[in-house]
């Protein structure tokens, strides 16, 4: 009897010991399985075939030297190649520009047979050609200031009363004006990193050089002059003859106007000068009267600017279509929901390892369990 009972005893030691070491067992597996689902994860190497044997190569004793990569440099470096990088000219010339355009010139005077702009039949009878030449800088805050040279000629032609002929004048001119500038397209419109367009108003002062003559238009008999001097051999005729051996006259003008301005590309702009320039005399078109204004005359050019140490990262961005913003947000959407049934398929992988771990568990506590009920029942049988 005594050795049946040790017998039993030893048997339910036996019994707790497996369980415990069931449940490590367990936990251990547990462990080197997710160890494993990481190994697996990473990409398995393909092991070459032992058996097939390659053919022997005669190795080059000489070394074989790799290319080394080019330094490639940043758009925003300062100094960089040509070829659709940019150039840096030093930070002297940080926001300058040099600009040039043509176009024509529009009288306002004594003369003028329209009282804003001719009529667009009248064009070429009341304009005359003309050519601008601007050096502008941008200082700060929208802020800057160019200077202009302006050359081309003036005409006009009116019959000037009742009973009075028609008098025309032709006039040859260059003015030089200091203009500060400030860019309004910023208050006007709100930036963003597609606007091309920008808008500068301008005004400042300048002198003007001109030379005109004034002549009837059905005699072009010479009626009075200014910028030349008359010869003494024609003092007494009708037609009379001038010499430009003399000084020109000048005049002092106010020039204001705007400017808009397209952006080409990184360092080329397109742009529209509108120009209105007012001057201190009446004898522009060599033709006064005491109760009228002050002569006046417009310039509408347009022309290209080239800007200094502009880089690429100036340039403007294409606006993308409504078709490829579509695409673009349901390709977007596309990899959201393929992330978002990654992410579900990896979680219900994670719960149903979990739950089967957890059911052997179960069954070997079950398992043990009956195991110590047997051996209770036993051990109750021998007592008796």
């Amino acid at each position: 009897m005594i050795f049946l009972r040790y017998l039993i005893f030893s048997l339910f030691l036996i019994s707790c010991i497996g369980s415990s070491y069931a449940q490590d067992s367990l936990q251990n597996n547990t462990s080197k399985s997710s160890k494993k689902s990481k190994k697996n994860k990473k990409p398995k190497k393909i092991k070459k075939d032992k058996k097939v044997k390659k053919d022997k190569k005669p190795k080059d004793k000489t070394k074989k030297v790799k290319p080394k990569k080019e330094k490639t440099s940043n758009p925003s470096s300062k100094e960089t190649i040509s070829d659709g990088v940019d150039k840096n000219f030093g930070p002297v010339f940080d926001g300058f520009s040099v600009s040039a355009s043509a176009g024509i010139n529009v009288y306002f005077g004594d003369l003028a047979d329209y009282r804003i702009f001719p009529k667009f039949g009248d064009i070429g009878k009341y304009t005359a050609s003309a050519f601008k030449f601007s050096i502008a800088r941008d200082i700060k805050w929208g802020l800057g200031a160019k200077l202009n040279y302006q050359s081309g000629k003036l005409e006009g032609t009116r019959k000037t009363g009742k009973n009075s002929t028609t008098k025309s004048f032709e006039n040859s001119f260059f003015d030089l004006s200091i203009q500060p500038r400030y860019l309004i397209s910023d208050i006007l419109f709100k930036k963003t990193e597609y606007t091309r367009f920008k808008i500068y108003a301008s005004v400042g002062v300048g002198l003007m050089w001109y030379r005109t003559k004034l002549f009837d238009t059905n005699t072009l008999n010479t009626k009075d002059f200014e910028g030349y001097i008359e010869i003494e051999e024609t003092e007494d005729l009708a037609q009379k003859t001038l010499s430009d051996k003399t000084a020109k006259a000048q005049t002092l003008t106010i020039p204001y106007g705007f400017t808009v301005v397209y952006k080409l590309n990184h360092a080329i702009d397109l742009h529209l000068d509108f120009t209105q320039s007012s001057t201190t005399t009446d004898r522009l078109d060599a033709f006064d009267r005491s109760w009228t204004a002050k002569d006046k005359y417009n310039y509408i050019g347009i022309g290209l600017t080239y800007n200094f140490n502009r880089t690429l990262d100036n340039a403007p961005k294409k606006r993308p279509k409504k078709g490829q913003i579509k695409k673009f947000d349901d390709e977007n959407s596309n990899d959201t929901i393929k992330t978002a049934s990654v992410k579900k398929s990896k979680r219900r992988k994670k719960r149903k390892s979990k739950s089967a771990d957890d059911d052997q568990l179960l069954n070997i506590r079950l398992k043990l369990f009956e195991t110590q009920l047997k051996l209770f029942e036993m051990q109750y049988l021998l007592g008796k």
